[in-house]
């Protein structure tokens, strides 16, 4: 009965710890979301999200950002490029967005560069 009892116990700790490790994975899919709900995450953070959000599957790579303030309103600048796009092409490589928070709530979002053609060529086919 005690071995019985030993398996069982090796059972649930090992199903209890294989678990934990799939919800680890499942959060690094869902953790900006959860992070944000708590209020850990900055306004350069949540600006890049929600450019790559406005623009899905447009494999953006934040590279820079700016955060110009004053006593409620924030501006948030963040640059980023599109490695899946090439140099020459008519579309846009470089991006860039502007978010406006007022009181950490976000309440104006525009692009600045891209996301579809770039700013120095013509009509993308």
């Amino acid at each position: 009965m005690r071995l019985i009892f030993s398996q069982i116990s090796r059972f649930v700790t090992a199903t209890c710890a294989l678990l934990v490790l799939a919800g680890c994975g499942r959060m690094s899919e869902v953790g900006f979301d959860t992070k944000m709900a708590f209020g850990s995450v900055s306004m350069t953070d949540r600006c890049g999200d929600f450019m790559n959000r406005a623009f899905p599957n447009g494999d953006i790579e934040i590279v820079s950002s700016h955060i110009d303030s004053t006593m409620q309103s924030t501006l948030v600048t963040v640059q980023g490029v599109r490695n899946s796009v090439l140099e020459n092409s008519p579309y846009a490589r470089s991006v860039a967005v502007e978010c406006h928070f007022d009181g950490g709530v976000l309440t104006g979002f525009r692009w600045t560069a891209g996301p579809i053609r770039a700013a120095t060529t013509g009509q993308a086919p």
